[in-house]
C-alpha cells in the first residue's frame, strides 16, 4: 500500500471495528470490561501504527494487536494468581526513574494536549462525558452506564465516536 495523504490515515478506526474486537476480546477473555479496556488500548496502538506506516490490512493489523494484549493480560493475571499479587506492573514501571523530558518533547506534549482539549471540546457533550469518565476517571463500561443511566452498547458507540473524532482532530 503507497503511503496515504494524512486525512486519509483517520479512517482507520469504526465503530464495527470497535464492536467487532469488543466481541472477540469478550469471547476470549470472558469479561466485558476487560475485554472493552483492551479495545481501547487497540485502538491507541493501532492508531500509533497507523500515524508511522499505515498497514495493509488495517483490520488484520488490530486483531493482531488485541490478541497481544489478551495473551499480555492472560499472562499477568496467571503472575498475579500464582504470586498473591494485585501489582500493578505498570504502575511499578513508572517509579523506576528515567531520563527526565527534553524540553522539545515536553513542548511537543503541551501541543498535542491543547489539541486533545479543543478535540473533546467540538464533541456533543454525551461523547466527551463518556470519553473523560472512561480514559480520565478509568471506569469501565459498566460503570459509565451506570452512572450516565444508559446500555454499554451506548457507551461503546459514544466512546467510539470521541476516539474517532479525536484521531481526526489530532491527525490534521
Amino acid at each position: 500500500m503507497s503511503a496515504q495523504p494524512l486525512s486519509d490515515r483517520t479512517a482507520f478506526w469504526t465503530e464495527s471495528l470497535a464492536e467487532e474486537l469488543l466481541r472477540f476480546l469478550t469471547g476470549r477473555l470472558k469479561c466485558p470490561d476487560i475485554a472493552a479496556e483492551l479495545t481501547h488500548d487497540t485502538y491507541l496502538g493501532l492508531r500509533q501504527i497507523v500515524e508511522n506506516a499505515p498497514p495493509d490490512n488495517t483490520r488484520a493489523m488490530a486483531f493482531r494487536i488485541a490478541i497481544n494484549l489478551a495473551v499480555d493480560h492472560q499472562r499477568k493475571a496467571m503472575v498475579r494468581d500464582r504470586f498473591g499479587t494485585d501489582a500493578d506492573f505498570e504502575m511499578l514501571a513508572e517509579t523506576i526513574p528515567g531520563d527526565a523530558a527534553q524540553p522539545e518533547r515536553i513542548l511537543i506534549g503541551q501541543q498535542r494536549l491543547e489539541a486533545l482539549q479543543l478535540a473533546l471540546a467540538e464533541l456533543p457533550h454525551a461523547s466527551r462525558n463518556v470519553f473523560l469518565l472512561h480514559g480520565v476517571d478509568r471506569l469501565t463500561y459498566d460503570q459509565i452506564a451506570l452512572r450516565l443511566g444508559i446500555s454499554k452498547s451506548q457507551v461503546n458507540k459514544l466512546l467510539a465516536q470521541a476516539m474517532s473524532h479525536c484521531a481526526r482532530r489530532l491527525a490534521d
